[in-house]
């Protein structure tokens, strides 16, 4: 008899829950956006690019992701093959929104840009901007896009 009276007990705390109540959504901050202590950017790797996470250090203002791909690969980066086409000293000038996402005007003119680097820049500038707008390159008179990445985000 005792046996049936704890396991009617146990059902019954069973069925009635642990006392919780349920409760509306609670919503907090949005998630944060990027890595939060490095840049993405697109480098090469067998002629292809791939996206690369950047260690930044917590001391240094952050450099545009564009100009740290002009700078090339880092140590670390060229042990691991990783090479650009970007030409050393391509730097984003402005970047102003437009109406299918968004024109980054460089200091270099596009026209002359291999297809990879320009892939490279588009990758990148699209991560640092949020991972969905079509970049527009805009430099020395020469304009090319609206462009997407060819990698997903």
């Amino acid at each position: 008899m005792r046996k049936n009276w704890l396991s009617a007990l146990f059902v019954v705390f069973l069925v009635a829950g642990c006392g919780v109540r349920p409760s509306a959504v609670i919503s907090g901050a949005p998630a944060p956006a990027g890595p939060a202590n490095g840049a993405v950017l697109y480098f090469l790797s067998g002629g292809q690019p791939v996206r690369v996470l950047r260690p930044l250090a917590r001391e240094l203002p952050p450099a545009s992701p564009v100009d740290l791909l002009a700078a090339g690969p880092d140590e670390s980066e060229r042990e691991r093959d990783y090479t650009t086409e970007v030409p050393p000293g391509t730097a984003v000038l402005d970047q102003t929104p437009a109406p299918n996402g968004v024109t980054v005007t460089l200091s270099v003119g596009v026209a002359g840009l291999s297809a990879r680097a320009v892939d490279q820049i588009v990758c990148t500038a699209r991560d640092a901007l949020g991972g969905s707008a079509q970049i527009t390159l805009r430099g020395e008179g020469t304009v090319r896009g609206p462009l997407s990445c060819p990698l997903p985000g």
